[in-house]
């Protein structure tokens, strides 16, 4: 294995560690051999000063008893030359090192965060209606960059000063014992206090980051919303709510700060007493003859040097406790079990025909059943409309069927294979989808567009385009195909969006259709052009279409009428007329007015009424 090639997940959601120290030995496991390397290159070049200043100090015991006039006794050349080597070859492994990470460092952000990415990605649906994007784009992001500031902090203020304290305190006790157990009453009295106070450090970066990371979301969600701000007039509200959750940001952090501050007015006064207090010691001991004046210069310079190495190893305690709350946190967030996962073993779905099948389907939300023992089957290339009053549960009906929820009873078999026994990426690739409101990448209209099938050529891409009657007006715009549409396509119209969304699905050209109104904000003109290519999409495909328009139901097979999450009526729109039940009284309040639950039996309460555009209310 290359020393700068770092591990590639071989799977696209491999688990991720979900604890602190899960998450050093996650990234340690990257590359233990490079890691390896660093930290024994680290020895010899930490240890360089420490030695050179023994050396120094015998080597001024050597010219104490030497005459100047015979010039540098021999013995003091060859602890010079000794000195000088060890210096060279810390400085050596220094630039080695240096020069690796400055290679490895941009690959182990990509790796790692990639990894969380991928990871966050495979959580279900409902995970990201709970979590602001922009809060989890922060931890994914922001985690990548905590591993390489802990690299920092464990190699060049932990490390360095564990090993430096390591070689001084050996010298201070091959010296005498007085002089190292001096030392080491020296260190406890810096290290005991701050680790004592690191688990109240820890819960208050931990607290702090989540509120960092909420505000992040925030921010995200109302720049997201800047219409809707700019609409009601609301922005003032937006500022205040923001400057309220700011501050309680800016109250969290104080309170960690206070914690550091604490601990860096107590470690001042201990250093200053270590560095004092040894070199005074020193000089007591060289006065009644129990070291050398060598001994006497090398135990009070490393004293003195050591007061700087305590005091980076205590900034580099407290930064390290500060990012593991940060990590903590990401971990807690974004490496929490997948709500929705495959089965062990689970295969590919095979579509040969196409049937669906709901067999007693039951489904809630927060224990507020939608299905109860729902049973229909759809056969091979039937099409079906989905009708009934808002909440009757057409939206759940596909959601399930994709499986961005897992059902809590029951199952839903495509071609006789429940779905919850095949991998979910089958099972969404086998089914294409023409949202009501279709949200573009802030890319190319090619890319966007080549999103439902990736590998299409170019021509593949504008002959799907022509189908779906959006060459017309993408060759109207200054870069034609090239043109970026903004976040979330804000710079096309909805009809724009909504030919992208159909051209997509015709290029995927997968053998189950969804279709959530997909004329829906369409002009009656752009309308009459695009149902003609959803005429052709549909043909030889298993249809499910939430159904609105007259000019949609008129083209299905069969209409289901949902009611409460159960089929009120089923059968075509003569029959289902003939019937005076739900459908006939929605289908005559479609022209105007407002549909209530009094009006229609239930679904729907006074409070949520809604006006009625359209059969669906």
């Amino acid at each position: 294995m290359s020393l700068l090639k770092p591990h590639i997940p071989a799977a696209p959601y491999g688990e991720l560690p979900t604890s602190f120290g899960g998450f050093l030995l996650y990234v340690w496991r990257k590359n233990p051999v490079l890691w390896g390397t660093f930290m024994l290159q680290d020895i010899v070049h930490f240890t360089r000063y420490p030695i050179a200043f023994i050396l120094l100090g015998k080597i001024i015991d050597i010219l104490k008893d030497a005459n100047p006039a015979d010039g540098l006794p021999a013995a003091a050349w060859s602890i010079l030359g000794l000195m000088m080597l060890v210096l060279a070859v810390g400085e050596f492994a220094h630039i080695w090192t240096a020069h690796t990470i400055l290679h490895w460092k941009p690959k182990l952000r990509t790796v790692i965060r990639g990894d969380f990415l991928s990871y966050t990605m495979g959580h279900s649906h409902a995970y990201f209606q709970d979590n602001f994007a922009g809060a989890l784009a922060r931890k994914v992001s922001e985690v990548a960059e905590s591993a390489l500031r802990l690299h920092d902090i464990i190699r060049f203020q932990i490390w360095f000063a564990t090993i430096h304290m390591g070689i001084t305190l050996i010298f201070m006790f091959t010296v005498s014992p007085l002089y190292g157990c001096a030392l080491l009453f020296f260190i406890l009295a810096v290290t005991v206090p701050l680790f004592a106070r690191i688990p109240k450090i820890r819960q208050r970066s931990l607290r702090y980051s989540e509120q960092r990371a909420h505000v992040t979301g925030m921010v995200v969600d109302m720049l997201t919303n800047i219409p809707a701000v700019k609409s009601f007039a609301t922005l003032p509200h937006e500022i205040d709510v923001h400057t309220a959750e700011s501050h309680i940001e800016r109250t969290r952090h104080s309170k960690l700060m206070r914690n550091m501050i604490q601990i860096e007015d107590l470690r001042r006064l201990c250093l200053v007493t270590l560095g004092g207090g040894m070199t005074a010691l020193a000089c007591l001991g060289w006065a009644h003859g129990w070291i050398t004046v060598g001994q006497a210069s090398s135990v009070a310079t490393m004293s003195m040097m050591l007061t700087g190495t305590t005091w980076i190893l205590g900034g580099g305690i407290m930064q390290f406790v500060d990012e593991a709350g940060y990590i903590t946190d990401a971990l807690r967030i974004t490496a929490r079990p997948h709500e929705i996962s495959d089965t062990p073993g689970a295969k590919p779905l095979q579509v040969d025909r196409g049937t669906i099948e709901y067999r007693g389907v039951n489904f809630a939300f927060a224990n507020f059943p939608i299905f109860r023992e729902l049973n229909l089957k759809i056969t091979a290339g039937e099409k079906i409309a989905l009708v009934g009053p808002s909440g009757a549960g057409k939206s759940t009906f596909v959601s399930v069927l994709l499986r961005l929820y897992d059902l809590h009873g029951g199952e839903i078999t495509i071609d006789g294979q429940n779905i919850a026994h095949v991998t979910q990426d089958s099972l969404r690739q086998a089914v294409a989808i023409i949202p009501q409101d279709t949200a573009l990448f802030h890319r190319s209209l090619m890319e966007n567009i080549r999103y439902g099938r990736l590998d299409a050529t170019d021509d593949e891409v504008i002959a799907a385009a022509k189908k779906a009657y959006a060459d017309d007006f993408i060759n109207t715009l200054p870069e034609g195909y090239n043109t970026l549409v903004g976040e979330r396509g804000i710079r096309l119209s909805g009809g724009q969006r909504q030919r992208i969304a159909i051209a997509r699905a015709i290029l995927k050209n997968a053998p189950i259709l969804i279709l959530d109104e997909a004329t829906s904000a369409l002009d009656s003109e752009s309308e009459r052009l695009i149902q003609q290519a959803l005429d052709d999409l549909m043909k030889g495909k298993t249809v499910i279409a939430i159904a609105h328009r007259l000019s949609t139901i008129a083209r299905m097979d069969r209409i289901i009428v949902l009611d409460r999450g159960v089929i009120a009526e089923q059968g075509n729109h003569e029959t289902l007329l003939k019937n005076h039940g739900l459908y006939a009284r929605l289908w005559s309040m479609q022209s105007g007015g407002f549909l209530h639950a009094d009006d229609i039996g239930g679904g729907s309460s006074p409070a949520n009424a809604e006006p009625v555009k359209s059969i669906d209310g």
